[in-house]
Formats: C-alpha cells, sequence, structure tokens
C-alpha cells in the first residue's frame, strides 16, 4: 500500500493538460449602446461546444442588463454534461456599431475521465498492473486554480485516496503531493 502512495507521489512533477475549457475567442455581436445576451449566450454555448463535443452543453445565459463599455466583463454560464461552468465574455472593442468579445472559462473545466486515464496511466508506467481510478460520478469537474479533487486508486485489495491539484485555468493538473 505504501509503495502505491510512493511511487504516484513520485509523479507530482508530471503536470498534464485535462482541459475542456474553450480558449478565448473574439465574436463580433451587439452594438456600442446595447447587446442581446441571448445572442452572446450562444455564441459561449457554441465555443464550449467545440471543445466538448461528445459532452451535452446547454443553458447559456448571460445577463440582461450588462454594461456594454470596452474592458467590462460580463459572467456567463453554461452546462456541460450537466455541470454549471462560469464563462467571463470581456468586451474588447466597441466601434462603428458593433462591440467584440473574448470568450473565456472563469474557472478550470476538467475531463474526469482523462483525469482518471492519466492516473492509470501513470500507475502503469511505475509498474503498478492492475491499477482502477475513480474520480466521482460527473463528466467533468469545474474548479478554481490551485484547488484539488479527490480520486481513489485501488490495486487488488488495497485502497487509497489521492488529490490532484489544479495549476492552472487550463486545466493543468499534477498529483498534489501534500496529500
Amino acid at each position: 500500500m505504501v509503495l502505491l502512495v510512493t511511487r504516484l507521489r513520485a509523479l507530482a512533477l508530471v503536470p498534464v493538460l485535462l482541459a475542456l475549457g474553450a480558449c478565448s475567442a473574439g465574436v463580433t455581436a451587439g452594438s456600442d449602446d446595447g447587446y442581446d445576451a441571448d445572442e452572446i449566450a450562444a455564441e459561449v454555448q457554441k465555443a464550449q461546444e467545440k471543445v466538448t463535443p461528445d459532452l451535452e452543453v446547454s443553458d447559456a445565459t448571460c445577463p440582461e442588463d450588462a454594461d456594454l463599455e470596452e474592458g467590462a466583463v460580463i459572467d456567463c454560464s453554461v452546462s456541460i454534461a450537466g455541470v454549471k461552468a462560469p464563462y467571463e465574455v470581456t468586451v474588447t472593442s466597441l466601434e462603428d456599431g458593433h462591440a467584440e468579445f473574448d470568450l473565456a472559462p472563469a474557472k478550470a473545466i476538467i475531463s474526469v475521465d482523462a483525469a482518471v486515464g492519466f492516473l492509470e496511466d501513470q500507475a502503469e508506467q511505475q509498474g503498478l498492473t492492475g491499477v482502477t481510478v475513480e474520480c466521482g460520478d460527473a463528466a467533468i469537474i469545474v474548479q478554481d486554480p490551485q484547488t484539488t479533487f479527490p480520486c481513489t486508486l485501488t490495486n487488488g485489495d488495497h485502497v487509497q485516496d489521492i488529490s490532484l491539484l489544479i495549476k492552472d485555468l487550463d486545466g493543468t493538473v499534477s498529483i498534489d503531493s501534500t496529500s
């Protein structure tokens, strides 16, 4: 049992990208005297659908009363496989009656399947065979950087809880050496 933990903790310096968040994307919508919240919400949903084509993306919303001025950040959200994820929509320019926006997740969006695969691969690379991993029932995890989420590793009769540290908004994770 100690061997399982020791070997996996040695992997703490092996970060991996497991993100499902959309990269920043510029869209043009609205005008300099207002914007269509439904139109921006549709762009948020479309951006996330491109990144997670195998997961259901729905229920994107943005506030109706947001200020439309350069540099303003509008807090929107979208549901990914039933998990609500916050998005920041930043007004990047206002000119000629049009507004341009950058869309980006406000938290890291991480695939649970990818996290499980990462831990199983790391255990196998360390010579541990037959390790199974559970990281919860949801398809994704939406959390702030510098937070952890739990997984359970099972190798025969040995069960070990381990935490994965979310390093940044891009979803880079590593095994948390403090757990």
